[in-house]
């Protein structure tokens, strides 16, 4: 760990600069926010470029960025070693480094809203909380679909995230399930979109210890909390058969509890798992069919791809 602050120019800002393996930008960016702290604006990166038949998830990186008066830089300094400890992160895997200079008219949490543009993904069109519905080009059907801003997880930009809202959007027009199960809910995007579309009970839990309060502050601001229950844990910690289930995981996990999954589909439902690269996506597929799931379908959007099963 390192720091280049100078003594001069005190009225400054200091910027820190935290490179920590992927999977945990998440959880530190909602300390971040939870403690009085800011924002933080992060960047994944592939290391030297290299592409998808190269590298696997846990060799990617993300730098967080937080600007911060001096006076409080002592005090997210030692928050941040005690953060990361909690967290499990080994001191080998994530450093700092501090940089002190103007920057205020380049890191204002109103540049990343400027930057930051709504999008539409079949009839849902998801946007912050900062940008007025009634300001946005909508058109008859749409189902609104809104973020918190600040919030640690994803914001439905990953591509497999978007697969699985239009196979939301299918599911729901032709008269929604009744009951839908997600694991691994992060920023229950998912399922929130589920209880847009006309869900009347959704699950969701994820091991990570702030995804329950971010997926509960998501579904208040949607309005649809009383259709939505969410807590901390994997899917072992779920329970009886669901006619709808959503894993949005990556492969490896996929692959190692295709049982649990198939076991959570009540017959004749339906199961979307995704996050599988291409590379992986043959061995994902034969630990699904070995579990009795029948792949209905295959859809992709660039190096990704998503699959729906069912079972007989």
């Amino acid at each position: 760990m390192s720091s280049s602050a100078s003594p001069q120019d005190a009225e400054q800002k200091v910027l820190f600069r935290i490179t920590l393996p992927n999977l945990w930008e998440e959880s530190l960016t909602w300390l971040i926010a939870e403690h009085g702290f800011g924002s933080a604006i992060g960047e994944s990166s592939y290391p030297l470029g290299a592409v998808d038949t190269e590298i696997d998830a846990p060799g990617l990186e993300t730098e967080l960025r937080v600007l911060l008066e001096l006076d409080q830089a002592d005090a997210f300094r030692d928050a941040l070693q005690l953060w990361m400890a909690d967290l499990g992160v080994s001191a080998a895997d994530w450093s700092f480094q501090e940089q002190q200079h103007g920057l205020e008219e380049h890191f204002q949490i109103s540049d990343w809203q400027a930057q930051w543009k709504p999008f539409r993904c079949g009839h849902f069109v998801v946007h912050a909380d900062f940008q007025p519905l009634e300001e946005l080009p909508t058109k008859a059907g749409d189902i609104p679909l809104q973020l918190k801003t600040g919030s640690a997880f994803g914001t439905g930009t990953h591509p497999t995230t978007r697969l699985a809202l239009k196979t939301l959007q299918k599911w729901c027009a032709g008269g929604p399930p009744p009951r839908l199960l997600d694991v691994g809910t992060g920023s229950g995007i998912l399922a929130v979109a589920a209880a847009l579309g006309g869900v009347r009970e959704v699950i969701g839990m994820d091991p990570d210890p702030f995804s329950a309060v971010q997926a509960n502050a998501m579904a208040e601001i949607n309005g649809v909390s009383s259709q939505c229950n969410f807590w901390r844990g994997g899917f072992e910690s779920a329970a009886g058969q669901w006619p709808a289930v959503l894993a949005n995981l990556v492969a490896d996990i996929l692959q190692l509890g295709a049982g649990n999954l198939a076991d959570l589909v009540a017959p004749g439902g339906n199961l979307f798992a995704g996050g599988i690269l291409r590379r992986h996506w043959q061995t994902t597929a034969e630990a699904m069919a070995a579990q009795g799931l029948v792949l209905e379908s295959c859809i992709g959007r660039g190096r990704w791809l998503a699959g729906i099963w069912t079972k007989a």
